[in-house]
């Protein structure tokens, strides 16, 4: 089946309460029997440091944090290894730039990391926003309370195909991906799949404002069009992933389809919320070859209103914007 991950990132940013982020990761790795590495990824001393410093002072102490950052890794990897092998590296400098250009040179199909959680990260673009825009493979951010199993995996899919003919076809592979990706950790996590689409007919603030004027018979005519135009795109998905699928796997699955009108921006995360979702599989990239215009402002939003682990999907043919020197 597509989407099984072969090799695994794990990403720490500190040494703080890293147990339960790394038990989540080679839980995830070993349930797809992957290999993981494990990186702590750590800022270089900043660049007036060697103004204030000795040029051998500067030197002597970046080399003195890599040394005591392996040895600290080192020696909590014999601890997290004990079930499941891990390799471990230190990375020093730029941790998006690092972490991508590892993605790239070392054929990663998955990178796993905990939540940040703070208001300036929110404002200013965390690590984990970055690498849900750039990071050229999917990017599973787990929370910051992890689970040991899941329960409910959600695919949250954008079944509207009213777009130039050239975007269609990139959209519709991306929500077989997402798709794929969630059956997939579905299954291995013996979870319930749940396959959400939010569809709204005339933006809730321009009707709700008054800048148009609505006839309700009219709209509840295209809002039922609509779902059922949404209805039939998603039968063709899982039948398409049925003929993927081993034999019977989907009747094993058995997807609840929640198919909502509302406003996206909202309704996504307030379904997942309602099914207490567990995990969140979706897009985090609405077009390609566009510059500036990395991530959806609808998959931003969502993300940043759900309580619970994200995977983030880049759509087929996404490079990372990041310049990267390949080994």
């Amino acid at each position: 089946m597509k989407g099984h991950y072969k090799n695994i990132l794990c990403v720490l940013g500190d040494s703080h309460r890293q147990d339960d982020t790394v038990a989540q990761a080679l839980h995830i790795a070993k349930t797809h029997q992957a290999n993981i590495t494990i990186v702590l990824a750590l800022e270089a001393l900043p660049p007036n440091a060697n103004m204030i410093m000795e040029s051998f002072s500067y030197i002597e102490s970046q080399q003195g944090m890599e040394t005591q950052a392996q040895q600290w890794l080192t020696e909590q990897s014999k601890n997290w290894s004990q079930h499941y092998h891990a390799d471990t590296e230190v990375l020093i400098g730029d941790p998006l730039i690092n972490v991508v250009s590892y993605v790239v040179n070392n054929n990663i199909d998955l990178v796993i990391k905990r939540a940040e959680e703070s208001f300036l990260d929110k404002l200013f673009g965390s690590l984990d926003m970055r690498l849900l825009r750039k990071c050229p493979c999917p990017v599973w951010v787990v929370d910051r309370k992890p689970k040991s199993q899941y329960k409910n995996v959600v695919a949250a899919l954008d079944l509207n195909y009213h777009y130039p003919k050239h975007e269609v076809s990139v959209r519709q592979e991306l929500n077989r991906d997402i798709l794929r990706h969630a059956s997939q950790i579905a299954l291995l996590e013996f979870a319930q799949l749940h396959v959400v689409h939010v569809f709204d007919a005339v933006p809730e603030n321009i009707a709700r404002d008054g800048f148009i004027t609505v006839d309700n018979d009219r709209m509840e005519h295209d809002l039922a069009k609509i779902f059922e135009e949404r209805d039939n795109e998603l039968a063709l998905l899982l039948n398409e992933l049925s003929d993927e699928l081993d034999d019977d796997v989907l009747d094993f699955l058995k997807p609840q389809k929640h198919i909502v009108h509302g406003y996206p921006r909202r309704e996504i995360a307030a379904t997942a919320a309602s099914v207490s979702a567990d995990v969140v599989v979706m897009g985090t990239v609405a077009r390609l070859g566009v510059p500036g215009f990395i991530m959806g402002g609808t998959a931003e939003e969502t993300i940043h209103q759900l309580h619970c682990a994200v995977v983030g999907i880049k759509p087929s043919g996404f490079q990372t914007p990041i310049s990267i020197e390949k080994k």
